[in-house]
């Protein structure tokens, strides 16, 4: 059965409690022991000495004098040479003392039974109701020689101290044991609703509440566990819609290769629409296959992080490069294109920066004009470069920019059939911006158009 923190808390107080008890018993038992055995001895010797100074000086009967000093919260045990033998004040648990004792104190001598008294605990030695544990003297009443054998009498003297001390304390542990079962009880229930909370989350129930506000540790742990949450909420939301969107971007074209494929296997097709069906089946297994290249692009960066092969390598010339490739597409779709370069020389990943200047070209050819225009520069500062690629396409202040770099977006669905993209482009230069660390942006260009910022650290 699992053991509550409730519980646990509980036990370890009461152990805590026990073992902090019988340690300071321990150090009172030492203590007295080592400083306070022999100071009490040496006061009752003389508590002894005036009893028998009193003795000496009254008038009165022996017997009669002796219980009235008996009467005071003392114990005595007189014995006489002539074999007389009393107590007064209280009999002693045990009556039972050495004769040699008894002769050695009849001849005078004083009897430290207190201070030879065995070392036991405190409780045991202090209090402790034995003839032996008393202190002796002697003196001379009527010609006769007697010893006289005294200690205090507890039970007189601290009767009701006994009672003020066992109340005093019982009522320290009750009202100890009832304040650690509240504190524990109020430590506790936050973490019994931090638990069920993860139990929820636990269940893909990220809306749990979780009422625990407050200013300590626990509080900083509840912070953590409802920012977790939301994570785990957005994080579930994005995959179904991940999800979603890849299963479209896949249906459609194995869709349209499975009708065509059909109709192949039918026969009785001209040549033109043979090969008509035929590019259909090529493009749209050529649409399929970028789309899960570029997946596999963006499952690399999220496993490993953004992991790049970093080098030195001259900027302007790979732009040079990339824009070269698109040279046939600018002069097919009439686009001119106007291309302000410096050389600059930065480190990165020479491979992944060429995919991005790739697709932002890519992106501002398919989306422009025709005829149109497309300025590309490159700015150099003392610490990042800036590039730039403006066209004179459908932008305008009405352009979701802050959306273009989600997974499978588009910026119009009913033309993504019409436009060649799987909507994963963009996601993929931001994670080549993040990954150098640099920073992507778009604006709005008047009248119409769009212009891609893109920042880079030179090093």
């Amino acid at each position: 059965m699992m053991k509550t923190l409730y519980s646990k808390f509980v036990w370890m107080t009461l152990l805590i409690m026990i073992a902090s008890g019988t340690l300071g018993f321990m150090v009172v038992n030492t203590y007295y022991h080592h400083n306070l055995k022999e100071k009490n001895d040496e006061k009752n010797v003389l508590v002894a000495r005036s009893i028998v100074e009193s003795i000496n000086m009254s008038n009165s009967e022996l017997d009669p004098l002796l219980h009235s000093l008996g009467n005071t919260g003392y114990q005595l045990y007189v014995v006489g040479e002539n074999g007389f033998k009393r107590a007064y004040g209280g009999e002693f648990r045990v009556q039972k003392i050495d004769q040699t004792i008894v002769e050695s104190v009849l001849s005078g001598e004083t009897y430290h039974g207190m201070r030879e008294f065995p070392k036991e605990t405190f409780i045991t030695g202090y209090f402790s109701n034995e003839l032996t544990n008393t202190v002796g003297v002697s003196f001379t009443y009527g010609g006769e020689n007697y010893a006289l054998f005294q200690r205090p009498n507890i039970k007189f003297l601290f009767n009701e101290i006994h009672l003020l001390l066992g109340g005093l304390v019982a009522i320290m542990i009750i009202l100890s044991v009832i304040a650690m079962l509240v504190v524990a009880k109020i430590m506790v229930v936050p973490l019994t609703k931090l638990t069920i909370a993860t139990n929820k989350i636990a269940n893909e129930d990220f809306q749990a509440e979780l009422p625990v506000y407050q200013r300590d540790e626990i509080g900083q742990l509840a912070d953590s566990v409802r920012n977790m949450a939301k994570q785990l909420d957005a994080t579930d939301r994005y995959k179904k819609e991940f999800i979603s969107r890849v299963s479209h971007d896949f249906q459609t074209p194995l869709l349209n290769i499975q009708g065509y494929a059909h109709l192949l296997k039918e026969g009785d097709l001209n040549p033109i629409d043979h090969l008509k069906y035929v590019t259909i089946i090529q493009q749209e297994s050529k649409r399929l296959s970028n789309v899960m290249k570029q997946l596999l692009v963006l499952t690399s960066f999220d496993q490993a992080h953004s992991r790049t092969k970093k080098e030195f390598f001259s900027l302007d010339i790979q732009l040079k490069q990339v824009i070269q490739k698109f040279r046939w597409l600018l002069d097919e779709k009439e686009i001119s294109i106007n291309i302000k370069l410096r050389p600059v020389i930065i480190y990165g990943d020479s491979e992944m920066l060429e995919y991005v200047w790739e697709n932002i070209i890519s992106n501002a050819i398919k989306y422009n004009h025709s005829p149109g225009e497309i300025h590309i520069a490159l700015e150099e500062r003392e610490e990042f470069v800036t590039v730039t690629v403006q066209d004179t396409g459908s932008g305008s202040k009405h352009t979701k920019y802050n959306q273009w770099t989600e997974r499978f977006y588009r910026e119009d669905e009913a033309r993504s059939t019409q436009i060649e993209g799987s909507g994963l482009g963009l996601a993929i230069v931001q994670e080549v911006i993040q990954s150098h660390e640099g920073i992507l942006s778009f604006e709005s260009v008047v009248p119409h158009g769009t212009k891609v910022i893109i920042q880079l650290n030179k090093l």
